[in-house]
């Protein structure tokens, strides 16, 4: 490592190999020249330089070892050499100056992880017939991770190429087309990694985006487009499906109807879109499935019979859920599970009386919710955020709940939105209005108990959305109010959400006559379980809780006895009532606090960071419009 070395460097004739890390971390800030009887090139053997300028390799070089140029600073387009074979890990990694579009050559069969990740100007791909594996490694990453410019790739294998997940994590798959062999394009549509790329069209660009439709019994209308290197037109249409324009130039939105059958009927077929004079073909598959609710109908799971007010609304709507989906009793069967989980934990259970439930059949294009890396077209847009987070088109959502037959723009702020992504993932977060509209989002998680689907909705909807709880879990061994990590502003939190009149379960005093709870540690009935413990809120010291574990810390089927109280304070009001605490202790079930089944710890190791509830301000009515999806 000689730092001090700068300017360029030229690899004089006659030297055939360079030995590994003979230039690691040196100091050059010129631009480098190797000749063409180099033959080898040894792992990092140039890593960390600051080389500017354009690359230009020698022709015979058929390996790439790893890290060879990781971090330098060429530029321009690059040629690589037409007798490569493998590309090594890293081993253009961080050239982030490097553009244009980069071919490779028949011959090359594997692309190491990381070998261009981060070189973030690459505009284009071309990847050819001999290509195997396109790789990808933990700790290392993908062969093309973060390389945000990419706009086409080309695939010239019939045979798509095996890749590893995590390949192309960071590009856009839904910008630009994947052209392959047109005979292949099926192929391609359902391999492992290509299949999250949605157009995918032959190397004569003809696409419809999405390329699938679905329906229930009911009519159902669907947006396409229609993107072409020329004219098009519509080779054959199913049967009860029309379009609003059957041909047309370049790119044009048309709306597909599938009309309305039978509900014990279902069927399937292709719209097939041709290049005018031409043979090349693009299909958008159509299914339609029978089903005794029609789309968008909305359904009574549960009506009040207790309260003032007409009952306190509930409005459970799964997203990511296709016709097959719905039609064949998944999506009901769902939402009914996710409800008596909901209810399954006290004091929800004894005053479950006072709420209506609703759900409604909102269609979803395809399957599953998409996540950073991969695309799905639903519903509502609910996607993964990264970790455990999710969002949505929250304007869409609220203006769907507010079809609901009891629910209107004077009780959303009381109503409580569930949405079910179709997903088995662990994940939750629950966005919240500070006039307490909010919106949690319950995935399936399979994941081990107590990090299961009931533990997310039980501390997602029922402990932030609408009991308005914080949470008591704890990541960092510091002070809240002096703590260095990247997430604070930690006490502002907790003082917002408690002018809001939320977070009865938390405090940032721990004198025993100043908490929330004081009441409760000196009653008998009480006395023996409520007291004051340091943590919560994410952080080990300067922030209270008033018992060792609830659903609010590991997400247990137990709610703290200041938690059940809150909740039914918030329900009493909401039903046109007054709260009484003598009444709230004769009907309180102090539930055991020790879970009958023991914590998966396999699934803690796995678990990611929760997310603290997200607080937006003011209202969705009047607000929405300004921060979609913020």
């Amino acid at each position: 490592m000689c730092k001090n070395l700068t300017g360029s460097l030229e690899i004089p004739q006659g030297i055939t190999d360079i030995p590994e890390e003979t230039f690691t971390e040196c100091g050059f800030d010129g631009t480098l020249l190797l000749h063409d009887g180099i033959s080898s090139i040894g792992a990092a053997a140039f890593r960390g330089c600051h080389f500017k300028g354009e690359l230009a390799l020698p022709c015979a070089l058929t390996v790439i070892n790893e890290e060879v140029f990781n971090g330098c600073d060429f530029s321009g387009e690059l040629v690589l050499p037409k007798t490569l074979v493998t590309i090594g890990d890293k081993a253009f990694a961080y050239n982030w100056r490097l553009m244009g579009t980069l071919e490779f050559a028949e011959g090359l069969q594997t692309i190491g992880p990381g070998a261009f990740s981060n070189c973030r100007s690459l505009e284009g791909l071309v990847f050819p017939e001999s290509l195997e594996t396109i790789r990808s490694e933990s700790g290392i990453g993908g062969a093309f991770q973060d390389c945000f410019g990419i706009g086409s790739i080309v695939s010239k294998s019939e045979i798509p190429p095996y890749i590893q997940p995590g390949a192309f994590d960071g590009v856009a798959k839904d910008n630009f087309t994947l052209e392959v062999p047109e005979s292949s394009i099926a192929q391609y549509t359902t391999a492992v990694g290509w299949c999250d790329f949605k157009r995918i069209a032959a190397h004569h660009e003809l696409v419809c985006r999405p390329s699938v439709a679905c329906a229930l019994s009911t009519e159902h209308k669907q947006t396409l487009v229609i993107d072409a290197e020329g004219d098009w037109e519509v080779a054959s249409i199913p049967d009860r499906c029309s379009l609003s324009q059957t041909s047309g130039s370049k790119k044009n939105e048309i709306t597909l109807t599938i009309k309305s059958s039978s509900p014990t009927e279902s069927r399937e077929g292709d719209v097939v879109f041709r290049l005018k004079d031409k043979d090349y073909t693009h299909r958008c598959h159509v299914t339609q499935y029978g089903y005794q609710y029609g789309e968008d109908e909305y359904l009574t799971l549960q009506k009040a019979t207790k309260g003032n007010n007409g009952g306190i609304n509930i409005v459970i709507l799964g997203d990511g859920y296709d016709a097959k989906d719905i039609s064949d009793g998944t999506y009901l069967a769902d939402m009914q599970q996710q409800i008596e989980y909901f209810f399954g934990i006290e004091p929800y259970t004894t005053y479950r009386d006072y709420f209506n439930v609703y759900t409604a059949f909102p269609l979803s294009t395809e399957s599953g919710v998409g996540t950073v890396n991969s695309i799905r077209y639903n519903k509502f847009g609910t996607t993964y955020t990264g970790g455990v987070g999710l969002k949505c088109d929250y304007d869409m959502v609220f203006d769907y709940a507010m079809k609901a037959p009891t629910v209107n723009a004077g009780n959303l702020d009381q109503s409580l939105i569930i949405i079910v992504p179709n997903s088995t993932d662990y994940g939750g977060i629950c966005q919240m209005w500070a006039t307490g509209a909010a919106i949690a989002f319950c995935p399936k998680s399979t994941y081990g108990y107590p990090l299961d689907s009931r533990g997310v909705i039980q501390h997602e909807a029922g402990g932030h959305g609408f009991g308005k709880l914080g949470d008591e879990y704890i990541y960092h061994n510091a002070f809240i109010d002096a703590c260095d990590c990247t997430c604070c502003d930690h006490v502002d939190g907790v003082l917002w959400a408690k002018s809001l009149g939320w977070y009865d379960n938390l405090e940032l005093t721990g004198k025993m006559h100043e908490v929330g709870w004081s009441h409760l540690i000196f009653d008998p009935r009480y006395s023996d379980i409520v007291d004051i413990y340091e943590g919560g809120y994410m952080h080990n010291r300067g922030v209270f809780r008033s018992e060792q574990n609830s659903c609010m810390n590991n997400d247990i089927p137990y709610y703290s006895t200041i938690s059940r109280e809150s909740i039914v304070k918030r329900i009493k009001r909401y039903a046109g009532e007054e709260f009484d605490f003598e009444e709230f202790v004769a009907l309180d079930k102090r539930t055991s606090q020790v879970a009958s089944r023991s914590v998966d710890e396999s699934s803690v190791n796995i678990r990611t960071y929760s997310h603290e509830p997200v607080i937006h301000k003011g209202s969705p009515l009047s607000s929405r419009r300004h921060s979609r999806n913020k």
